[in-house]
């Protein structure tokens, strides 16, 4: 969710608000926002080539003006291991081509909320697996001498087609300093299906002992696409040499990796 009262502040220079009160709780909850749902800004579609699913966005509009949206959908494409947005129409074989929005321009009116059907259609051919559908506005002036702000909000749709799910794993790093110790493994996608690896890691000292275990953030993974994971070790640990073991839970397979780092004096 986007929230206009961050707008209210870039735009405005307003310095960081006193701690809360009941008074200032009041306030904040008077503020304007715009809100686009799901509020997740994730979508999870399974389906076949050739099907197509329809799936509805609202926004809501909790600003004193009226404004109008421009709802687009653009392809998610991974290039060199990273994501990029590509125009609809603009790589063969793409999502965003095939997808119909009803209505394409959305007129919120101020305290209201909108909705709109995007319909999607799988080509029978594609190696693309997501979609962005944005809401695009110009907002007008939030204040007295202030300038209209142009704002997008987004939704990511992703789709899984086969069970076709592969991950490789890199070597792990560790990052040591006297307060904190960040272990990180880089994972890449070089299966055809999107994938969420949920991952841990335990840290052994010299003799076999675990001293340490940390849970990585889970990220998503588009095919094609390389991702570090991090994990902090919640206490730091004493000069020496340790050893790791690491596992990564995707679409009922686990991917283990054995790694060790050292400690300096």
């Amino acid at each position: 969710m986007l929230s206009y009262t961050a707008l209210w502040s870039i735009a405005s220079a307003q310095t960081p608000a006193d701690p809360a009160t009941p008074a200032s709780d009041e306030r904040a909850a008077s503020r304007p926002f715009i809100a686009l749902f799901p509020a997740e800004i994730l979508i999870m579609v399974r389906c076949r080539p050739g099907q197509g699913t329809t799936q509805s966005l609202s926004i809501a509009n909790n600003t004193a003006s009226d404004i109008t949206f421009h709802v687009v959908s653009q392809d998610v494409v991974v290039r060199e291991g990273k994501r990029s947005l590509s125009p609809a129409g603009q790589i063969a074989n793409g999502i965003a081509a095939n997808s119909v929005t009803w209505p394409a321009l959305l007129l919120v009116k101020a305290g209201q909320q909108g909705t709109v059907q995007v319909t999607f259609t799988l080509p029978l051919e594609t190696k693309q697996r997501a979609v962005v559908t944005q809401f695009r506005a110009e907002l007008p002036p939030l204040g007295t001498g202030a300038s209209g702000v142009g704002v997008t909000l987004g939704t990511l749709i992703i789709f899984s087609v086969s069970g076709d799910y592969q991950v490789e794993i890199g070597p792990v790093q560790a990052q040591t300093s006297a307060a904190r110790l960040i272990l990180s493994e880089e994972l890449r996608n070089s299966g055809t299906e999107p994938v969420a690896p949920k991952g841990v890691i335990v840290v052994l000292n010299e003799s076999g002992k675990r001293v340490a275990k940390a849970s990585f953030p889970p990220l998503r993974l588009l095919p094609g696409e390389q991702l570090t994971f991090a994990a902090t070790n919640p206490a730091p640990l004493a000069p020496g040499h340790y050893h790791t073991l690491s596992s990564f839970e995707f679409e009922r397979k686990v991917l283990t990796s054995a790694g060790e780092f050292t400690v300096p004096e």
